[in-house]
């Protein structure tokens, strides 16, 4: 009997505390996503704040560029005047024009030497400087000015040579949810920003570069989707690369002529889904200044 009593016993202040413990869960449920809540909530202001930082970084180097550096990139020829007793029988003589110089990209230099180039696609806001580590990681997580920042900086592939002569030449840049960076790429999925937006500027410290756009796709960034297109020495191996990116870009159509001979330019960010997947525009090379 005592037994029985004790056993009663322990059942009951068994029952009891499992009671006091239903008590307590939905207190413990409520303080622990209370919790969650407020670090998911820091975790988000932060990350805007990093945002907030890196557009006023680039948007003050494009403000700096636009007052202290001249609309044209080209340093001016001198205007010769010949001396006016001599004017009617002395032959003209048109100086000999400067070469390409962009006082832009010298700028951008003297702030960041692994600056390489500006880049520009014209009506967009892409429109930044171009920058090169000595590997693919750094700059996915530092400003053009090396402060750490989620934003990163738009950078050309460490294998790529920052004269822009490979085959291929690689421009990477993160799809940022503000809309900048390289936000933008997605866009030519659609005929008519890929119609409307045709060309990419290049412009290094003695050349200017104009691409045309010929293909955009998603890419899942496997091995045997490659869109780099590094270490293709023969004409074969570059024929069915550019094939195989025409074949890959079903979205849209492009009529520009492109072959072995060329060199293109591919832009590069992520798609931005819980894959990891690619938005990838290619252009061709066509006019160099």
């Amino acid at each position: 009997m005592a037994r029985q009593i004790q056993t009663d016993t322990l059942i009951r202040s068994t029952r009891r505390s499992s009671h006091k413990r239903r008590a307590r869960t939905p207190a413990l449920i409520f303080f622990t996503t209370l919790a969650l809540c407020v670090a998911v909530g820091t975790i988000l202001i932060a990350r805007e704040a990093e945002y907030r930082a890196a557009r006023s970084e680039y948007t003050a180097i494009q403000a700096i560029l636009d007052t202290t550096v001249t609309s044209t990139d080209t340093l001016p020829t001198p205007t010769v005047f010949p001396n006016e007793e001599i004017a009617a029988t002395a032959p003209i003589i048109n100086p000999t024009p400067k070469p390409f110089y962009s006082a832009r990209v010298a700028q951008l230099q003297k702030d960041n030497r692994d600056t390489v180039a500006w880049l520009n696609i014209p009506d967009t806001i892409i429109q930044y400087p171009i920058v090169q580590g000595t590997d693919n990681t750094y700059y996915m997580t530092h400003t053009f000015k090396k402060k750490r920042n989620a934003s990163g900086a738009i950078f050309l592939d460490c294998w790529n040579s920052p004269a822009f002569t490979d085959f291929n030449t690689v421009i990477y840049g993160h799809n940022m949810k503000d809309g900048s960076m390289f936000n933008s790429l997605r866009e030519y999925r659609h005929q008519g920003f890929f119609d409307e937006h045709p060309y990419v500027e290049i412009t290094l410290l003695n050349t200017k570069l104009l691409y045309r756009v010929f293909a955009a796709y998603t890419s899942q960034g496997k091995e045997s989707e490659d869109f780099r297109g590094q270490g293709l020495d023969t004409e074969t191996q570059r024929s069915a690369f550019i094939k195989t990116v025409r074949r890959r870009s079903t979205s849209v159509s492009s009529f520009t002529t492109v072959s072995r001979h060329d060199r293109l330019l591919t832009l590069v960010t992520c798609t931005g889904s819980s894959q990891q997947w690619f938005w990838v525009v290619h252009a061709v090379l066509m006019e160099e200044m």
